[in-house]
């Protein structure tokens, strides 16, 4: 049965097979009694030989997820996919020469490769520093999540996800692209110093480069768009509804500003103000009135007391805003007749 098994998959590889062929290969993938065979000595060798490369085009996408869909049908839901997919996946490399895309669908099903993951989200008013498994450093914002595996394997995609925002301090490491996703965007570098603000409910999404260059896609369907490549002081500004981007220049220094407690608003409505300082100071606000909703501001808050933020806004609004903080319940009313 083995040696019928090895001459199936050599004439699998050949693309020689049968669709009745196939299902036998197929099923014999699908059985864990199979794992510790010769066979698999063979599939072994396979991934070792093209562990260099990679493919993300559609056509090794749809390879690779056709296969695994072929196997699952005959696997049971019960049994544990780990020791199945290592192997199956260098069919496909061998096929399509996907390994880059299999290493980031494997790290997208955590629950069937069996890794790993840790995640840590932070309350409104908090920050904290997190080292990642490869030393890179990660400053999570307030209101924040984020989600990385356990270990990461040299070779291989460094996937993590973010929800909210946070400033990355990446190791170098050409072998092992790092790769944010968030949401429908991916930001992939090799090692640099960047920020991403990525709160779903804000309705933008953004990433400012400090350091090196970031290349910022769009996901959608299992395809990959490109929208940009960053270099130092370049944002890109993401609207989710619309699905479309705009490119514009930051100062480097403002990039992670608020690490120190130094918060810059470019050109911001007073809402989307509001939403941000909520998670930066740990408050409540109520907007009372719908004509400051289309008042816009250019500011910075350098260590700076929520009180005297507040002051500062009606002084820009020509005076025209008022407030009042109740302290006991951390809820600040906001109310008046437009800006200048």
């Amino acid at each position: 049965m083995k040696e019928n098994i090895k001459i199936l998959f050599e004439h699998y590889l050949a693309g020689k097979t049968s669709l009745e062929q196939e299902k036998i290969l197929m099923d014999y993938l699908a059985d864990p009694a199979n794992a510790d065979s010769e066979f698999h000595d063979v599939m072994e060798k396979a991934w070792a030989e093209q562990a260099s490369e990679s493919d993300y085009s559609a056509t090794a996408v749809g390879g690779l997820a056709a296969l695994w869909e072929k196997i699952e049908e005959r696997q049971p839901k019960s049994r544990s996919l780990f020791p199945l997919l290592k192997y199956a996946a260098a069919i496909v490399v061998i096929i399509s020469a996907s390994l880059g895309w299999y290493a980031y669908k494997k790290a997208q099903q955590p629950i069937q490769t069996g890794i790993s993951f840790l995640s840590k989200s932070t309350q409104k008013g908090e920050k904290v520093k997190l080292i990642l498994p490869d030393s890179s450093i990660v400053y999570l914002g307030a209101g924040s999540k984020l989600t990385w595996p356990s270990h990461f394997v040299k070779g291989s995609l460094r996937n993590i996800r973010l929800e909210g925002e946070a400033f990355f301090e990446v190791k170098h490491d050409a072998s092992s692209p790092f790769i944010v996703h968030s949401g429908h965007m991916l930001t992939r570098v090799l090692g640099t110093s960047f920020n991403i603000y990525a709160y779903p409910k804000d309705g933008t999404f953004s990433v400012a480069v400090r350091t090196g260059k970031v290349k910022v896609s769009e996901s959608s369907e299992g395809k990959l768009k490109q929208l940009s490549l960053l270099t130092p002081g370049m944002k890109l500004l993401y609207h989710l509804k619309a699905r479309d981007y705009a490119i514009s220049n930051e100062r480097i220094t403002e990039v992670n500003a608020w690490i120190k407690n130094s918060f810059a608003f470019k050109d911001i409505s007073l809402p989307n103000m509001l939403k941000s300082l909520e998670r930066y100071y740990n408050v409540h606000f109520e907007l009372k009135a719908h004509k400051l909703d289309q008042c816009r501001f250019n500011a910075t808050f350098t260590n700076k007391s929520i009180g005297e933020v507040m002051e500062e806004i009606r002084v820009m609004s020509g005076k025209k805003m008022k407030y009042k903080i109740n302290a006991a319940n951390k809820t600040i009313t906001v109310w008046g007749e437009g800006c200048q």
